[in-house]
């Protein structure tokens, strides 16, 4: 089997939809996906033969706000350290990206607090599950 590699492209609207699945989050279409995707400012992905099984996505305006959004690790990868892997990825791309006092927020999901500070997860996004934004200033 393939290693696992780290790709700086998006997924397929597809791929993204499938994985979504996967983690028993909320259902999407295609067409969301899609117009989702395109609002990204980043997109980290993990591939092994081809297949995602992995990202992670930033939002925002690209120069002052930037959430992190979407931290997914397939199952048979949690726990190896690849939620840390997308996350130094997304922390490089902010470090050449984010002007000096840009905004970087994570809101994690009611029950999955724990993942933004080790492993990412997976929680199952609704509306009632939001908490409080946890943000960073850059210096």
């Amino acid at each position: 089997m393939d290693s696992v590699l780290l790709t700086e492209a998006p997924p397929t609207p597809a791929e993204y939809v499938a994985l979504r699945a996967l983690m028993g989050w909320a259902t999407i279409d295609e067409a969301a996906a899609k117009r989702t995707l395109a609002c990204s400012t980043y997109t980290a992905c993990l591939r092994q033969e081809g297949r995602l099984l992995g990202l992670a996505r930033v939002v925002g305006d690209g120069v002052l706000y930037f959430y992190i959004s979407d931290v997914i690790v397939h199952p048979s990868l949690q726990g190896g350290g690849y939620g840390s892997t997308l996350m130094a990825a997304v922390m490089a791309y902010l470090r050449r990206a984010a002007d000096p006092g840009a905004t970087i927020a994570i809101l994690p999901l009611r029950g999955r607090e724990r993942s933004t500070r080790g492993s990412a997860s997976s929680p199952a996004p609704t509306r009632s599950s939001a908490r409080a934004c946890i943000s960073a200033t850059l210096g």
